[in-house]
């Protein structure tokens, strides 16, 4: 009889010291929470600060990892959507840096509050837009820097704007295209002075060589049409695309369903500088079905 007790004692007391090891056994992936988060600096309309910050609350980082830094990049991501003018009035740059400090710990939890400041900078005016020419071994430049710098919708000491920068930069791309220069290139450089709270652009321009209209093959329009689109594009003259563009605007109502200068055939002759076309209207027209 003292023996069975014995034994069960020693059972009872095994089975209470792996309940108590188990509570003990520490947490392998404890998280973080948000429990307040404040924006400073921030330009955002209040709604979408309000609306940032609660989206951070909703979110659970592992304890150690670099959840600092994937902060940064929601907030930052979050001021670009929800300020998309942001670069029409002039902000070209900010940045952004998030600190933390505990509020309470709870097992495999620990609660933080947030403080995220944004550095919007100051809006910058323009300084200047220089022109300049690369590769030049197939002759001067078609424009100088007086005439391109008035195809810009910008002046000098205005508040930056890159809808208007990049108004400009596809006119100047424009008036190269319709001359024959269809593979011309710009590369544009932005160069930020945060002193003076100014940007100056260069644009560097590759002209490239001159192309002229070669054979062009007419599928499936009337007579007539076809006359006037191949009088507009005589075989040797300077390539202009934008004639091809008129063309379909002007007569659309006289042109097969779907017609676009979108399908066009162009065929490169680079050694020669030609270029040849396919106009295929004889395609059908998608068909709408109905019930």
């Amino acid at each position: 009889m003292r023996f069975f007790q014995f034994a069960l004692f020693v059972v009872i007391f095994a089975v209470g010291t792996s309940a108590i090891a188990q509570t003990q056994k520490p947490i392998e992936h404890p998280k973080v929470v948000i429990e307040e988060v404040e924006l400073e600096g921030s330009l955002l309309p209040k709604a979408a600060q309000e609306q940032l910050a609660s989206s951070l609350k909703q979110r659970e980082w592992e304890e150690g990892s670099e959840w600092v830094p994937y902060l940064d990049l929601i907030v930052i991501r979050a001021e670009e959507e929800g300020w998309p003018d942001r670069e029409n009035q002039g902000y070209l740059g900010f940045s952004v840096g998030a600190s933390w400090k505990p509020v309470w710990r709870e097992p495999g939890l620990l609660h933080v509050q947030v403080t995220v400041k944004v550095d919007e900078g100051e809006p910058k005016k323009l300084e200047k837009i220089e022109f300049r020419w690369i590769d030049e071994r197939l002759g001067p430049p078609l424009f100088d820097s007086t005439e391109l710098r008035k195809l810009v919708p910008m002046k000098d000491g205005e508040i930056y704007s890159r809808t208007k920068y990049e108004a400009g930069l596809s006119a100047v791309a424009g008036v190269y295209k319709e001359r024959g220069f269809i593979e011309c290139t710009i590369t544009s450089n932005l160069a930020s002075n945060d002193e003076m709270q100014t940007v100056a652009l260069v644009l560097e321009i590759n002209q490239g060589q001159r192309y002229y209209w070669g054979n062009i093959r007419v599928i499936g329009l009337n007579p007539e049409l076809e006359t006037i689109l191949r009088t507009r594009l005589a075989k040797d003259s300077v390539v202009n695309p934008k004639l091809i563009a008129d063309f379909y605007h002007e007569y659309k109502s006289l042109l097969p369903v779907g017609a676009s200068p979108e399908t066009v055939e162009w065929r490169l002759n680079i050694p020669l500088a030609i270029l040849d076309l396919t106009f295929d209207f004889s395609a059908a027209p998608a068909q709408v079905v109905r019930d």
